[in-house]
């Protein structure tokens, strides 16, 4: 039976009293439904879920009583006394989620038990129940949430735009599904069928079915039994690690968290084998005992507190370096001799039948030549020690980064691919206000496949991407078709499914509001920039260099870095 907590024990509880969002309240719902022993959850969606959130499950159900008095704060069946809290290894309870959603919509709740003949309708807004009565129902439990913030505006007006707080939602229904493997899970917006998830056999096919075969292939298991914390899950290969972040996921005890102190703990060790700026995947499952877990320190439950997290941390790393080692994704030396081809040696002299003396390779030289002689120089201006430095008259390329050329001042130094982006940047801009995009054409297009949430965030803005220059295309499934991408750009297939990558980075910026064209402007023209070629010869880098001080703002990148500086007299004077 459920029974109204007392005050001393329901101030402990930090739970998920206040719903910032529509995904807030799926979260709830879904958490609740798994509770109730569901098997298979439904969630529709209108509007993303703005107009209406509806999650429908085979659970128990709850009598007449108990559906009347869920709505009542801090009504649960779980707990008894204070320590009760710090044992608590289930989601939730509907007494702590439907007050909190009844205060700021309008919610319809149905529900029927096995041994129940008839169901009871609930109908709550407001924080006051405005009906019950009986009903037709299927065994279960159906609860519908309308005009989510409909009595308080202020609150609805910051929520975001349909495919962000979408987006949201299907984090959430995502976080749910890849704990529960063995539930039926469907979400669906708008009538369109966004997941129908069959009961999956492991982790490992539930990943499959949620982010696609090439990610579920890339991955590795990582497993660790400590008496500290146990560690189960995959991580991904480093060759696959991306731009963007979303594949990234912790659990611990079935609940989903975020730790940017974890995080740290498992890139670490790709260090050397992943770009700065990629992130790899990983699905990292920790079991620890309930009383050394706080997950009550936020009210969305998404950030707990370990009581070894120092420990963790290092247990942490240690496996995924020991997995990353396994599966040769490391480098290694390997002494073992076991079955290497035995390469003979030949004699230094001898006259036996099998010696045949080996004679060394003629090797041909200029006498004359002295490749130390200054005057190979007196043309460049600038003695260079290393052989990739190229230098005509006053103007020269350094370690194919640099352009160097002197100035009243002193030494101007251009950073190439700075410039470059600088380049990029402003002839991207002005296509697109300009509204003449340029698209280059892939000599073969490439098939990408997507999650549903990348699949929804690349294609929402059709009219953008073709301002921008991309030509993507629906392949259906979850995938596209790249035909493509604006000019400069690398047209290889690796390349290509880079440059995405990137985009979606852009276009998943929550920052990125009036300014989204300048934000991607900026974007396009970093991936165009870090591609290219650099300057071939005098005439090249003389070409970049005016061609960068043809534009509005020479000096910096799109977000801020020096492009230019000088190198003055003084300075020379000072270390020379």
């Amino acid at each position: 039976m459920l029974k109204v907590l007392p005050q001393n024990i329901s101030n402990l509880i930090a739970a998920g009293e206040v719903v910032s969002r529509p995904s807030a309240v799926v979260k709830e719902l879904m958490e609740n439904a798994v509770d109730a022993g569901a098997r298979s959850i439904s969630v529709i969606v209108l509007d993303a879920g703005k107009t209406l959130i509806q999650v429908i499950d085979d659970g128990c159900g709850m009598s007449a009583e108990d559906a009347v008095l869920c709505f009542e704060r801090h009504a649960t069946s779980k707990i008894d006394c204070a320590e009760d809290l710090e044992k608590i290894s289930t989601y939730g309870f509907r007494g702590e989620a439907l007050p909190s959603i009844a205060a700021i919509a309008e919610v319809t709740l149905k529900t029927r038990r096995e041994q129940d003949e008839t169901a009871t309708k609930v109908e709550a807004a407001a924080s006051k129940i405005i009906s019950a009565e009986w009903a037709a129902a299927p065994k279960g439990t159906s609860i519908a949430v309308r005009n989510i913030f409909y009595n308080v505006p202020a609150r609805r007006k910051f929520l975001k735009s349909d495919n962000v707080e979408l987006r949201n939602i299907i984090q959430e229904f995502t976080r749910i599904a890849l704990i529960r493997t063995g539930l039926s899970l469907k979400l669906t917006s708008q009538g369109k069928e966004i997941y129908n998830l069959k009961p999956a056999q492991n982790t490992k096919q539930r990943i499959r079915d949620l982010f696609g075969t090439n990610l579920a292939n890339s991955l590795v298991p990582v497993k660790v039994d400590t008496t500290v914390v146990k560690v189960s899950g995959f991580i991904g290969n480093p060759e696959d690690a991306v731009k963007r972040q979303g594949n990234q996921f912790f659990f611990v005890n079935g609940r989903y968290f975020r730790s940017p102190f974890f995080h740290k703990a498992v890139c670490k060790p790709y260090e050397n084998l992943v770009a700065p700026d990629s992130t790899p995947a990983y699905f990292i499952f920790l079991e620890s005992e309930p009383e050394k877990v706080d997950v009550n320190i936020h009210p969305s439950k998404t950030e707990v507190k370990f009581e070894d997290e120092p420990v963790i941390f290092e247990i942490l790393m240690a496996c995924v370096r020991e997995s990353l080692g396994k599966n040769d994704f490391t480098p290694s030396i390997d002494f073992d001799m076991k079955g290497a081809p035995e390469i003979p040696i030949f004699p230094v002299g001898g006259n036996g039948p099998d010696f045949r003396p080996i004679q060394p390779p003629a090797m041909g030289f200029d006498p004359l030549f002295n490749p130390f002689n200054e005057t190979r120089f007196e043309n460049e201006g600038l003695f260079c020690e290393e052989p990739s430095c190229e230098a005509q008259a006053d103007i020269m390329v350094v370690q194919k980064k640099y352009i160097v050329t002197p100035v009243r001042s002193g030494l101007m130094i251009v950073n190439i691919t700075r410039a470059r982006e600088r380049i990029f940047f402003e002839r991207y801009l002005q296509k697109i206000v300009e509204h003449l995009p340029v698209s280059q054409q892939t000599l073969f297009p490439v098939t990408i496949d997507l999650g549903p949430e990348d699949h929804l965030v690349l294609l929402q803005q059709p009219e953008l991407l073709t301002e921008l220059g991309f030509d993507i295309r629906d392949f259906g499934g979850n995938s596209v078709v790249v035909y493509g991408l604006p000019e400069n750009y690398p047209m290889g297939e690796a390349d290509v499914k880079d440059s995405i990558d990137e985009l979606l980075s852009a276009l998943k910026d929550d920052t990125a509001t009036d300014d989204t064209r300048h934000l991607l402007a900026a974007r396009m023209a970093k991936s165009a920039a870090k591609h290219g070629a650099e300057p071939a010869g005098r005439e090249a880098a003389q070409l970049l260099v005016d061609t960068l001080f043809a534009c509005r703002e020479p000096n910096l990148t799109p977000d801020g870095r020096k492009c230019v500086t000088i190198l003055t007299l003084e300075e020379l004077d000072k270390k020379l």
